[in-house]
């Protein structure tokens, strides 16, 4: 079996890496899917630096909900830096059509660089529209979460009683 060694073979490992750690998780499915909500829920708000804020709302919305905090620190990952801007403009667009701060910005021509200049007002459309965004994403996130933990231990439970058969 050959290894792809491009950038997309090295994030694809990475990927299934924590899939597999996720899926494995020694919890009922039920609190490892509500960790991963829990995750996906702090991975919807925007990263500030210097601030773990998506990591600190993930295991605080993991406690609150008795989820498995671990799913949820590796479930924040659902925002990275190769989305982060795409992420920035939904929950920029979100903010400014639900909240009334007038903020001229442009996030189409949006750089990480422009983060710092918002200010308040911009950083709490971000938080806002983040808030938004996390309800809807978590909750499909956790009926996904439960069907593939399920589906991972049924398969298990099902090879380890193959192989028992066989013996």
């Amino acid at each position: 079996m050959s290894k792809d060694l491009s950038p997309y073979g090295k994030f694809k490992r990475f990927i299934r890496l924590y899939y597999l750690k996720v899926i494995r998780l020694n919890a009922s499915p039920h609190q490892v899917a509500m960790g991963v909500a829990s995750g996906v829920f702090g991975g919807c708000f925007p990263v500030i630096p210097g601030l773990p804020l998506q990591t600190v709302i993930a295991v605080i919305a993991a406690f609150v909900t008795r989820g498995s905090k671990i799913a949820a620190i590796v479930a924040t990952w659902i925002s990275n830096p190769f989305n982060w801007l795409l992420f920035y403009y939904i929950q920029f667009k979100i903010g400014v059509f639900l909240l009334p701060i007038d903020l001229k910005f442009d996030p189409a021509t949006w750089q990480v660089t422009d983060f710092m200049e918002i200010g308040w007002q911009g950083i709490t459309i971000l938080m806002f529209g983040g808030l938004v965004l996390a309800i809807p994403m978590s909750i499909i996130s956790y009926f996904i979460a439960l069907f593939f933990i399920r589906r991972h231990r049924r398969r298990k439970v099902l090879r380890m009683l193959a192989r028992r058969k066989k013996i």
